[in-house]
């Protein structure tokens, strides 16, 4: 059974799921001057109300940042961009991701069913603004080589090492400290 093409699916849907957002953006970005302010009955210039609307959700989202894990769910074989094989094996439980969102964990796509498809489950974590949660997935990201669950595993070139299970310096879902 070829799988890559099932593999690619996830990766090619947020890749859409990025252009539109990226679409969208942009369009909400007022392409005149007038478009972006307002003047007062006094002859003050402030912000239009939907620009100030769109600044304000900005900041809401950099403010209200969420640090989540993905964990297997069931003994399997994950997707790993970063392992030679190009996938790796969990014990439930086992951490496969950290990441952050400033949106819900719906919106994220990480919905029931694309969880279930995957074998994982959602873990939260923290909540805090983006400066807060990026330094603690780096930290989360960064320890994971000293985790127990890592540290159980042999190493490599150790004769229990198979191809899909050793220790790794990044979780499986984890590319790089970001």
């Amino acid at each position: 059974m070829d799988t890559t093409k099932s593999n690619r699916f996830p990766l090619g849907l947020i890749l859409v799921g990025l252009l539109i957002t990226g679409i969208f953006i942009y369009m909400s970005i007022p392409k005149k001057w007038e478009d972006a302010t307002k003047v007062g009955d006094d002859g003050a210039v402030t912000l239009s109300d939907d620009w100030a609307g769109t600044v304000e959700r900005k900041q809401d989202q950099y403010a209200n940042q969420e640090l989540y894990a993905l964990t297997a769910v069931i003994d399997s074989y994950f997707l790993c961009q970063h392992c030679p094989t190009g996938k790796f094996f969990l014990k439930t439980g086992e951490i496969y991701r950290y990441g952050t969102t400033g949106i819900t964990q719906n919106k994220r796509g990480f919905n029931e069913k694309w969880l279930n498809r995957h074998k994982l489950n959602y873990v939260y974590l923290q909540m805090g603004d983006l400066a807060t949660i990026k330094t603690r997935e780096a930290a989360l990201i960064g320890a994971y080589a000293v985790l127990p669950e890592n540290l159980a595993r042999p190493i490599s070139s150790s004769p229990e090492a198979r191809a899909y299970w050793y220790r790794l310096v990044l979780p499986p879902g984890n590319n790089s400290l970001e």
